[in-house]
């Protein structure tokens, strides 16, 4: 593991191989070692970088409130200290959402993405789901006012949020409110879709938006595979992004 500091965070990743670079983005609650597999795979053909995005692994927690837009700046800002002018991308959920701020900003350096499982479609809330988001926010309005116990809003939230406390809690609530359907239309980089057919945190739906919206995008649905469906069935990603890459 290699360190180098960012605005004065200390950043954490791991650099091996030689040629194009691969920078891989993990989800959210991941690190670096989260894309072991990938990283040992492709860095036979590639250079591969692997950070902890801040908060995670061993970097620094981010900014007090930090949102996506800061975490796409604070990539780019590592991608010049290593002085890389060009790459290709590859984000699993919360580090699809990182790509995509990424391609839309910086269309001359990013020339390719992978999405696999990315977040940041905004998501098709059920009647259920709305009456407690609503529940919430009245809950919420009642402890302003003294008339409920704040611990009494613990039961509401994922249970990515309720693992969380802190600058991290705050960081996450900004994170999950990020949509980025203007970003994923201007991104002009060639992008490969790889999905999981029963991934639940971002389903199917998002994914079928993302390729509507990319021009230049292409889908890989693997059957039966969850979230991390780039774990699932690692040898048939392992396989459709190397051809993507142009590995033969």
């Amino acid at each position: 593991m290699s360190v180098v500091n960012i605005d004065g965070f200390d950043t954490f990743y791991k650099d091996e191989g030689s040629g194009t670079t691969v920078l891989l983005l993990h989800g959210w609650g991941g690190n670096n070692e989260s894309f072991a597999p990938v990283f040992n795979s492709l860095k036979k053909c590639f250079r591969v970088v692997a950070l902890d995005f801040w908060g995670f692994g061993k970097s620094d927690l981010p900014a007090d409130g930090a949102d996506t837009y800061w975490y796409a700046a604070m990539t780019k800002k590592f991608l010049d200290a290593l002085g890389i002018q060009s790459v290709w991308l590859i984000g699993h959920s919360f580090g699809g959402r990182v790509s995509l701020i990424l391609a839309d900003g910086y269309p001359d350096i990013v020339q390719k993405i992978v999405l696999c499982d990315a977040a940041g479609m905004k998501p098709k809330f059920s009647l259920k789901k709305k009456l407690r988001v609503l529940r919430y926010k009245i809950c919420k309005r009642l402890v302003k006012l003294g008339l409920m116990k704040s611990n009494r809003l613990s039961k509401f939230g994922s249970s990515d949020f309720k693992q969380l406390d802190g600058v991290m809690q705050r960081t996450f609530v900004k994170v999950v409110n990020d949509f980025l359907e203007r970003e994923a239309k201007n991104t002009k980089a060639e992008t490969l879709l790889v999905w999981g057919s029963e991934d639940k945190d971002t389903p199917l739906y998002m994914a079928k938006k993302l390729n509507r919206l990319i021009e230049n995008s292409g889908l890989v649905l693997i059957n039966g595979a969850g979230h991390f469906s780039y774990l699932d069935d690692f040898l048939l990603f392992d396989r459709v992004v190397k051809n993507f890459f142009g590995v033969v």
